[in-house]
């Protein structure tokens, strides 16, 4: 070291001295060459040199990553603290109790006891209790009223605090169905204007139905023979049932015959009106049914109470039974044709010939030996035209016979053979009805023989089938052209002229026989040289024209039975005025075209209708009147 310091001084004394400079200079250290290995070419691959930017780099994103860190940290902390502090509102801090029975038998009251508790540190604010009921629910107090929905208003409710509440209802649907109430509170907060809401639900079970329903109906059924179905609505319900209702859906091949009591809509629906606790309604539905062997066929039955809007439907239903049926063929089957219609309902019109073929078949693998079909005939049938080839009428009580005496192959049929016997009748005409209010006759088939069984021991084996012919209402015209015995007072030249106009009066008379008849209207067509003139009488009745067609309309209405027979015949007569043309000189021209007179039959729920021939100038229904003044002249 002080080595050193000498050299330093005697440095410094040599640079800032004022003499001459010495020429004395101290020997150098001689340097021993170094030899380097210098390469000639590049290297294949030269590591890259790490640089300061690298190192840079990397601790700024170290930084980064640690920055982001620290960010989340502070939002979940947050978070945290915000939600989870004692100034923020939960939706799950806000507790919804609910106490009532697990189950309950349909139309009783229900009785649910609510308890709101807010768990929060802060009050919530106008607070609304919701609740919805299932579909069905009525009032209590007032089961007529339906219940879908109860909104009820809490206020605020303080940290810690409840709001207790009574919610009664009525529950009604089909028994052990499951249901579900839901409750929601909805809430708002200081200083926000959104809604906030929880909700619970409460499920229950619907332990009996309040309108019970009970079928009792065979188990198995004769294609095409007659069946009763016996149905039984009860109320179980603890208070009065009001405007029940009873609907039937029957299944295909089934034929509705009648029912007691009568259906207050169609075939399928009664009105059980207000059925008090423990009241019940007995229903007895007739019919027969078609089908298959071994075919089951399923009927339907619901009850509860008629919608508002239309009283042939439920707005809920309280219960629904299913009844199943098998069909069985029968031993020895029958079937009645009616002019070829297999139905079990013939529509026919008053003195019709009618011609029925009956079907007779061996459904058993077994022989049937002595075999007889019987055919009665009742309601308003002309006895004087029954007739049958084969068989023998009993006049005595309107019945057809055939046994092994009138017709041999009833003596033995082989398993799986038929046979057919046929008879004509027709009912009774329009002028022997009289006063017959809706006319039908009822065809009652019955056939029997006998089996031997596997005991060798006879068995007898019976069919049926049956049959309704309903009588259409006899709705009859007739149509008058008058001039001198007119009850209008008429013009012109007789016979009539070319270019000058003679006016005609037209008289329709209307008959109905038997049945009600409901939008009776006639139709007729004026031809292009007759003007309807407009003169009315009686001037009540709805007699109207239209020019383009040219057609002539009588609005009836509603046509009583026994019109013209036991009452008055409804009548109208009318004026037109026809001015022939040249190319009608020497001819009896058309001065109404044919006239249609239809109806709607009430009883046989058909639309009739029956056809009058054209009136002329050849004025055939006036007394007196001279063929000569029906040609047209010059």
């Amino acid at each position: 070291m002080d080595g050193d310091k000498s050299r330093i001084n005697e440095l410094r004394r040599r640079l800032y001295s004022r003499g001459k400079p010495s020429d004395v200079i101290e020997g150098r250290r001689r340097l021993r060459p170094e030899k380097y290995d210098v390469k000639s070419g590049w290297q294949k691959s030269i590591k890259p040199m790490p640089t300061s930017r690298k190192k840079k780099s990397s601790f700024l994103k170290g930084f980064l990553i640690f920055s982001i860190v620290f960010f989340v940290v502070a939002i979940g902390f947050s978070s945290i603290y915000f939600f989870g502090g004692s100034n923020v509102v939960s939706s799950d801090n806000i507790d919804i109790e609910i106490k009532g029975p697990t189950s309950i038998a349909g139309g009783e009251e229900l009785k649910l006891q609510l308890t709101i508790t807010n768990k929060n540190n802060v009050e919530i604010q106008l607070a609304d209790l919701i609740i919805e009921y299932p579909e069905g629910t009525r009032t209590a107090g007032d089961i007529g009223r339906e219940l879908p929905r109860h909104r009820e208003s809490l206020g605020n409710i303080r940290p810690g605090a409840s709001a207790k509440k009574t919610a009664k209802s009525v529950l009604f649907g089909e028994e052990n169905s499951p249901k579900d109430i839901t409750v929601t509170v909805e809430y708002r907060v200081e200083e926000s204007n959104a809604i906030f809401f929880t909700e619970k639900k409460y499920p229950i079970v619907l332990s009996s139905s309040p309108l019970g329903i009970a079928v009792r109906a065979q188990e198995e059924a004769i294609s095409g023979q007659d069946m009763t179905i016996t149905v039984t609505a009860i109320s179980n319900a603890t208070t009065v049932i009001e405007d029940a209702l009873l609907v039937a859906e029957y299944p295909f091949g089934f034929e509705f015959d009648s029912a007691t009591p009568k259906p207050s809509s169609g075939n399928s629906v009664w009105d059980l009106g207000d059925l008090s606790p423990e009241e019940d309604v007995v229903i007895k539905i007739n019919g027969t049914i078609k089908g298959q062997d071994g075919e089951e066929r399923v009927f339907r039955f619901s009850g509860g109470v008629k919608d508002e809007n239309d009283e042939t439907k439920l707005a809920t239903a309280f219960s629904t039974v299913l009844s199943g049926v098998f069909i069985k063929r029968p031993f020895l089957a029958v079937e009645l044709a009616l002019n070829s219609n297999t139905g079990s309902e013939y529509i026919s019109r008053a003195g019709e010939r009618i011609r029925a073929d009956l079907t007779w078949t061996n459904n058993l693998p077994t022989k049937l030996t002595n075999a007889k079909i019987e055919v009665r005939l009742g309601g308003s049938i002309n006895k004087s035209s029954v007739s049958t080839t084969q068989g023998f009428f009993r006049s005595l009580d309107s019945t057809i016979v055939w046994d092994q005496t009138t017709t041999p192959q009833l003596a033995s049929i082989n398993a799986g053979e038929s046979g057919r016997v046929a008879f004509t009748f027709s009912p009774l005409d329009i002028s022997d009805l009289g006063s017959i209010r809706n006319p039908e006759i009822a065809i009652d088939v019955k056939a029997s023989a006998t089996r031997t069984s596997d005991r060798g021991a006879p068995d007898t084996v019976v069919s049926d089938a049956k049959s309704l012919v309903k009588v259409a209402s006899g709705l009859l015209l007739n149509s008058r052209a008058l001039h001198f015995s007119s009850p209008l007072s008429n013009s012109g030249p007789l016979p009539p002229l070319i270019n000058k106009e003679t006016t005609y009066t037209i008289v329709w008379t209307i008959t109905n026989s038997s049945n009600q008849v409901s939008d009776a209207r006639i139709n007729a067509t004026l031809p292009p040289s007759v003007r309807f003139i407009g003169i009315v009488s009686p001037t009540t009745e709805q007699v109207t024209y239209n020019p383009v067609g040219g057609v002539v309309t009588w609005a009836l209405g509603d046509v009583p039975f026994g019109v013209g027979t036991t009452k008055s015949p409804k009548e109208v007569a009318f004026q037109v005025g026809f001015t022939p043309s040249i190319s009608q000189v020497g001819k009896i021209p058309v001065i109404i075209g044919e006239q249609t007179v239809s109806g709607f039959d009430q009883f046989t729920e058909t639309t009739i209708q029956s056809t009058n021939n054209a009136l002329t100038t050849d004025l055939k229904t006036e007394s007196g009147f001279d063929r000569k003044n029906a040609t047209v002249g010059e």
